[in-house]
Order: structure tokens, then C-alpha cells, then sequence
């Protein structure tokens, strides 16, 4: 019983863990990622009006 009350609380402690960790982080929308990663910046309007106001846009899939 001990085991499995245990294993429960690890688990639980990873999960949230991970919850902490992509809570902390705002997520890039695709387009801007794929922009980024070939040394470029986005030419989405939508994205660049977003920009500007340091957000991601959440037209593309970005979270703020």
C-alpha cells in the first residue's frame, strides 16, 4: 500500500512538474517557429501587429 501511494505522488509531482514548466513559457505559432529557425522573422500580418505588442499571435496557434 505504501508502493502505490508513493508511485501515486510521483507521478502527480512529475505531472505538475511539467504543468509548472509549459505554464512558465509562452508557445510560438508554427509559422513564427518556422520563421525563427531559418533566421527570419514571420511575415504574417497578424503575427507582426502581435509582435509588436511582445505577444505571440493566437490567430496562428501562439499562446500567450
Amino acid at each position: 500500500m505504501k508502493l502505490v501511494r508513493l508511485c501515486a505522488i510521483l507521478t502527480l509531482g512529475v505531472a505538475l512538474a511539467f504543468a509548472i514548466a509549459e505554464a512558465g513559457e509562452p508557445k510560438k505559432s508554427r509559422c513564427c517557429a518556422k520563421a525563427e529557425k531559418e533566421g527570419k522573422t514571420c511575415d504574417h500580418v497578424c503575427c507582426i501587429e502581435a509582435a509588436k505588442d511582445d505577444k505571440n499571435c493566437e490567430k496562428c496557434g501562439g499562446k500567450n
